[in-house]
């Protein structure tokens, strides 16, 4: 493994400890910084198992409620979100495989921006809880989450909004995120069992990686300043959005044209 691979994988660690603490986050940062070493469309690959995994960890977090009552419940409650977001994800696989890549990274590094700045502002947006904005950012989170997995800020808007308890948030979002895994897994799948045995190395360690930095997350939730962690990942992300819109900018000088 080469010392850049370590410092990937330290990375994913990183994301998967924010993931447990507020239920997102590994998806979106593990997707930047594969990027920075892989094709884009191989790097939303190999993150496909490690996140499922980390998705139903997380769906354990209702103290009342197994897996599959916690799938059930939500499910119901929040049908519209899921199944848009699923629908979403499969346009934006369609869009990762057509797609010139520097579009695609263009999109991650201004959602990444543009996320990190609502966040800093004094009153972030917020949308009412209709059940036509659960299909209009369910299904924008999922064409977004196909394509660059960057699917948390269009979701946590929504949630936000909704006035929901942090574990309610947890559970829903990682619901989508398992819809939206699960696409990509059905339509990456030729690239999945094509990848070589350096990455294949590369996939099981992130997933070793990843468990530990969400089991972490948990141990602490409770003892350290949500605020405090927020800022400094948000400072992650954005100096991560920062890389993928240079690199936009390079591959994009090299081609201009729309599709692969």
């Amino acid at each position: 493994m080469a010392q850049s691979e370590w410092m990937v994988l330290w990375l994913c660690a990183l994301a998967a400890l924010l993931h447990g603490l507020s239920g997102f986050g590994f998806p979106m940062m593990s997707t930047a910084v594969l990027s920075t070493q892989l094709p884009l469309s191989l790097a939303v690959t190999l993150v496909i198992l490690p996140c499922l995994i980390l998705n139903l960890i997380l769906l354990t977090a209702h103290p009342q409620y197994s897996i599959w009552q916690s799938i059930q419940h939500y499910s119901i409650r929040f049908f519209p979100l899921i199944l848009s977001s699923l629908v979403g994800s499969l346009l934006g696989v369609k869009l990762l495989l057509w797609l010139n890549e520097g579009y695609l990274k263009l999109l991650l590094g201004m959602v990444m921006v543009l996320y990190v700045i609502d966040q800093l502002r004094q009153h972030s947006f917020t949308v009412s809880p209709s059940v036509l904005n659960m299909l209009i950012f369910g299904l924008l989170a999922g064409i977004i989450g196909g394509a660059t997995n960057a699917m948390a800020p269009f979701l946590m808007m929504y949630l936000l909004s909704c006035q929901l308890s942090k574990t309610d948030i947890v559970i829903v979002s990682n619901l989508s995120f398992i819809a939206s895994k699960l696409i990509q897994l059905l339509l990456l799948y030729p690239i999945l069992v094509n990848i070589d045995e350096h990455q294949q190395l590369l996939v099981m360690l992130i997933c070793v990686f990843a468990i530990f930095g969400v089991w972490i997350g948990g141990l602490i939730r409770q003892h350290i300043s949500q605020q405090f962690f927020k800022n400094t990942v948000l400072i992650l992300l954005l100096l991560l959005g920062i890389q993928a819109l240079w690199q936009s900018y390079n591959l994009l000088e090299q081609s201009i044209s729309l599709f692969k």
